[in-house]
């Protein structure tokens, strides 16, 4: 039995129906957005799924699309979309609201990451000194939400798969603090996991695939849906499920995967630098 999608991923499901719909009738999105009287970027980003939709637009939607048929079952995604998940009061940017609502659906999670610890495997004292070094306001309350998103990993009937491939540098850019050895510890302990994947790519493994920055690919039940990417920058994110982006994305993934310390070896790298 599949996870069930929350409200992020429901939101996605119905705006790539209603985009199906649309096309299906050959109408493009100006045409649309002149039936909701709105702008054509309202209706690209419901069909998204970055934005909700209300009960009356998605009735004006189907109506103009000749699918008065399908009106039950999207008003009841519509109305499961529109329920808050427990991240909605984290007070985050919209995309970041998108990228954890749809982390706590996903099936697996493949991370590359250049200079920081992969945030579902960082101790609460990697968190607090993170969000210090940022002078980040109410350090507690994204404490507090980084190691709720971490409980995705533990959950008794559909834990996370997490595949977490780090560059050497993440390991030495905390290797002079106080809390690099309880940090180390817990990388450890988290791969002996049956559903974490540490790995190391090291120095000189020399140019590879994602020198231009940090990436997570997310997958789902593929009956839900199909896989994204978020992509990571300073301050921002980028939430992509282009097919053809996403498909690069899993090929960067593996290169780098072949090109990092297996599994057994990372291991012992984490354990000798405690």
């Amino acid at each position: 039995m599949p996870r069930p999608p929350g409200p992020t991923t429901r939101k996605r499901i119905l705006g790539k129906e209603l985009r199906r719909l649309r096309e299906a009738v050959e109408l493009n999105v100006e045409t649309a957005a002149s039936e909701l009287d709105c702008s054509p970027a309202k209706v690209r980003h419901i069909e998204n799924g970055r934005n909700s939709i209300k009960k009356t637009e998605l009735m004006a939607l189907v109506r103009l699309y000749k699918a008065e048929e399908n009106l039950a079952v999207l008003e009841e995604i519509r109305r499961d979309a529109s329920k808050p998940g427990w991240w909605s009061t984290a007070k985050l940017p919209p995309t970041m609201q998108t990228y954890v609502g749809a982390e706590s659906d996903a099936t697996s999670m493949s991370t590359f990451q250049i200079e920081l610890v992969p945030g579902l495997l960082q101790t609460e004292d990697y968190i607090r000194q993170l969000n210090h070094a940022a002078s980040t306001a109410d350090i507690d309350h994204w404490v507090e939400f980084r190691l709720r998103r971490q409980q995705r990993l533990f959950d008794e009937d559909f834990p996370l798969a997490l595949h977490a491939i780090c560059s050497e540098a993440v390991i030495h850019r905390m290797a002079h603090l106080r809390l690099a050895k309880a940090q180390l510890e817990h990388l450890v302990a988290m791969s002996e996991r049956p559903n974490i994947t540490i790995q190391i790519l090291p120095f000189d493994a020399g140019f590879h695939p994602a020198m231009s920055g940090a990436f997570v690919l997310l997958e789902f039940d593929p009956e839900i849906s199909l896989p994204v990417t978020y992509f990571e920058y300073a301050n921002v994110g980028q939430f992509v499920d282009d097919e053809k982006i996403v498909n690069g994305a899993t090929s960067k993934f593996a290169k780098l995967g072949e090109a990092a310390m297996s599994p057994n070896d990372s291991i012992r790298f984490l354990r000798a630098q405690r």
